[in-house]
């Protein structure tokens, strides 16, 4: 179906599929700045965009809702390559780190600037409440709105909101901007999914329902019969490489002590199967295919049971250490 809406003061028609989330229109656009970090639940925030001049959540929308409407993404910010006054801010206030909320913060700081001149705390914290951040720290976004207010009326201000050390070293104690700051407050192409190729496949996860189970026994025969669905990984035909799951790199301590896909689930949601497919849409019907039979066990819930004398062993399996050396934490190991 044809809609026509106004996106950064830029009338437009469009062909659209009438399902498409509001999203998934905007960012097909090449409006990369609106991003969906929750899987559309509408959480995270990091898709916020003012509809009409109202927050709102571009997952939670279908583009066929902003028929007629003006949408205004963080794109509409920066001028050319100048950026705007907030996302400067923002970035020497130093709360731009991971980059997928950036845009959505710098948007929704601009809006709270201009309808509120000289906004106090429980302004910004109203203003910034649609979103989620675990980035960076909270009280930078304070900073960062103040840095912002006084930069407004005088271009010139600027202040160090921590000390510096050392006088004697160039970088280590010192106040530095992050190098890519400006490419992530503005929600240029700075992602894996910026660089995929158009007819690349969609990847779908098939997750435990149990937070401590052996999977008896799994059956991909039937969605690997459907049309379109390319491969399905399962601890079957994972290759058998290691890693340490704290996601640190040497010297971190810990073990490598998963595979990709294990025949052991240790947690809600743990890696069952990956289908990748040709669609989406097929893809979602693989995982609805996909027959697993599991052989619940006692989970640990906390530190103290894990404790406990008689507490179930959950880290069954080889263990790589950084020296090389395997280790068993049990004789069961079905790993």
């Amino acid at each position: 179906m044809e809609i026509t809406l106004t996106i950064n003061k830029v009338e437009k028609t469009c062909n659209i599929n009438p399902g498409i989330t509001l999203q998934k229109f905007l960012f097909s656009l090449g409006y990369r700045s609106v991003r969906d970090s929750d899987d559309s639940e509408g959480f995270s925030g990091s898709d916020t965009v003012l509809i009409d001049g109202l927050p709102m959540y571009a997952s939670l929308l279908l583009a066929v809702q902003v028929q007629g409407k003006h949408v205004t993404t963080p794109e509409s910010l920066i001028q050319g390559r100048k950026l705007s006054v907030v996302q400067q801010s923002m970035i020497d206030a130093g709360i731009v780190q991971s980059g997928y909320n950036a845009p959505a913060a710098a948007l929704l700081i601009t809006e709270l600037l201009e309808r509120v001149k000289d906004p106090k705390d429980e302004d910004i914290i109203d203003g910034l409440s649609g979103l989620f951040n675990r980035a960076t720290g909270y009280k930078q976004f304070f900073h960062a709105v103040e840095l912002a207010k006084k930069r407004l009326h005088d271009p010139d201000y600027s202040t160090q909101f921590v000390p510096e050390f050392r006088k004697e070293l160039r970088h280590v104690g010192k106040v530095k901007n992050k190098i890519d700051g400006a490419k992530l407050v503005t929600g240029a192409k700075a992602f894996v999914e910026d660089m995929v190729d158009q007819n690349s496949c969609v990847l779908k996860m098939l997750r435990s329902p149990h937070a401590h189970a052996y999977i008896k026994s799994i059956d991909t025969s039937e969605a690997e019969d459907l049309p379109g669905v390319v491969t399905i990984i399962t601890y079957k035909n994972c290759p058998d490489i290691y890693y340490g799951q704290a996601g640190q790199g040497f010297p971190e301590p810990s073990p490598y002590d998963r595979r990709m896909f294990n025949r052991k689930m240790r947690h809600v949601g743990d890696r069952v199967a990956a289908v990748a497919a040709e669609t989406e849409e097929i893809a979602k019907k693989a995982i609805e295919k996909i027959k697993v039979e599991y052989e619940v066990l006692q989970p640990v819930l906390s530190i103290d049971e894990a404790m406990s004398e008689g507490a179930p062993i959950v880290q069954n399996g080889k263990l790589m250490f950084e020296s090389g050396a395997p280790e068993n934490l049990s004789e069961y190991n079905k790993s």
